[in-house]
């Protein structure tokens, strides 16, 4: 009997991204800050792109919708970022020896914490974007809530407080079980209950809900001083004639050209390996070019979009907000979700209400009974509304709330507005009373 090895032809087909594309969708995804960075670090590597100042910058004036006629553009005089929770995360993930697919989500999930440093996407949203195995998104995680400072990465108040617990050596024996499953009559101050349920004193209750007053519900802004954030908006909403304009603000987009000096020196000069060298960074510089291009149409046009949908924002505000999504503005412009989703990434709108992040224009929505969809942040909006003018002496439960809001033609669970109320910040009904 013979063995041995055998050749065998077989075919693959691979989708790849040309160089162009890929540099057209990195300059799309980019802040105006981090524009202007990256553009400051092509022009040293290339001699053939300059970067020219506009009118607004760096002892030039301009005026510009929305400013006073004179002030300068306040990119120029930022601080250097300093160190951010993600890129904390990053380092201790390094140490940590956190490698391979397993590095990129944990990285991916910290770059997807909020102000207060809990989980923002859920883990089945993130294994859907990155087309990874929920277990192995669930592995990423565990790795994030490792890291400092405890409670980190935490996807609720509950976890939160369980993720300190857990990884402090003085907590007190009965902790865990009350944080994970009697937080609820805590709040309530139901002590004797929650004693008889565990089978322990009323004194050891008190020592135990002592312990979790103390632990911290919002673990990253406490770790820090929070640093002025300068946002510079990439774009105006104004109405004009009765009509909803948007304008790109062209002062915060650099200025980009081609050496003169460079392109006359390739026409006239012989030496073979200069002139090659530098065609190629013309090459190069052209595709920058071009990619800046690509921006600023790829960005008006879903901007545009945002507010077709969005139209009686400009009138009224945030509570006319509808339900939108990155596929409804991707199947309108013929383009994919992720293009979208670059576009509107930390890009930032003036509009007469203030200065919105574009992201803050997408949430999901609930049905009501006329037929139509109330978005999360109509909901929320009204909330707060009802939570501000209860009366302080009897605060509204979260069940009277979905009361309210049924009533409204909102239908809405409990367990909903629950979350929703602790994605606000604000407090139980009974905490609410204490205070």
């Amino acid at each position: 009997m013979r063995t041995g090895l055998q050749l065998t032809q077989q075919l693959n087909v691979k989708m790849m991204l040309k160089p162009e594309l890929q540099q057209s969708l990195q300059i799309l995804q980019l802040s105006s800050y981090e524009l202007l960075q990256y553009l400051n670090e092509q022009a040293v590597e290339n001699p053939v792109l300059e970067v020219e100042a506009q009118p607004g910058w760096i002892g030039e004036r301009r005026r510009t919708i929305g400013k006073a006629a004179g002030e300068s553009n306040p990119l120029w005089g930022m601080k250097a970022k300093g160190e951010t929770l993600e890129s904390l995360l990053l380092s201790q993930l390094r140490i940590a020896r956190v490698s391979g697919q397993l590095y990129k989500i944990a990285a991916f999930l910290a770059g997807n914490l909020n102000e207060a440093g809990y989980l923002a996407i859920s883990v089945a949203e993130t294994a859907s974007l990155l087309k990874q195995p929920k277990e192995l998104v669930e592995q990423a995680l565990d790795s994030l809530q490792s890291l400092d400072p405890a409670g980190i990465g935490a996807t609720s108040f509950r976890e939160c407080l369980l993720l300190q617990i857990r990884r402090d050596p003085l907590a007190l024996p009965g902790a865990g079980q009350v944080a994970d499953q009697y937080l609820q009559l805590l709040a309530e101050g139901k002590l004797e209950k929650i004693g008889l349920l565990l089978g322990i004193s009323l004194s050891e209750v008190k020592q135990i809900a002592s312990y979790i007053r103390e632990l911290n519900p919002r673990p990253w802004s406490a770790n820090t001083d929070e640093e002025v954030q300068y946002v510079v908006p990439d774009a105006y909403l104004f109405k004009e004639n009765g009509k909803c304009v948007i304008q790109l603000n062209q002062a915060c987009v650099p200025k980009l050209a081609l050496s003169r000096d460079y392109s006359e020196f390739v026409v006239h000069r012989s030496d073979p390996a200069a002139v090659s060298f530098l065609k190629d960074k013309m090459k190069s510089a052209n595709t920058i070019l071009h990619g800046m291009k690509q921006r600023q149409v790829t960005m008006l046009r879903v901007i545009q979009s945002i507010f077709e949908e969005q139209a009686m924002f400009a009138d009224d505000g945030e509570r006319t907000l509808k339900p939108l999504t990155l596929r409804i503005i991707s199947e309108k412009l013929q383009i994919h979700e992720s293009t979208v989703s670059r576009a509107v990434q930390n890009k930032y709108i003036g509009t007469p209400f203030g200065i919105f992040e574009l992201k803050y224009f997408f949430s999901s929505g609930l049905q009501t009974k006329t037929g139509d969809y109330a978005s999360m942040k109509q909901i929320k909006l009204r909330m707060k509304e009802l939570i501000s003018q209860e009366n302080k002496r009897q605060p509204l439960s979260d069940q009277k709330i979905v009361d309210l809001l049924t009533w409204e033609g909102i239908n809405i669970a409990r367990r909903t507005v629950t979350k929703y109320r602790e994605e606000m910040n604000l407090l139980s009904s009974t905490l609410r009373r204490s205070m």
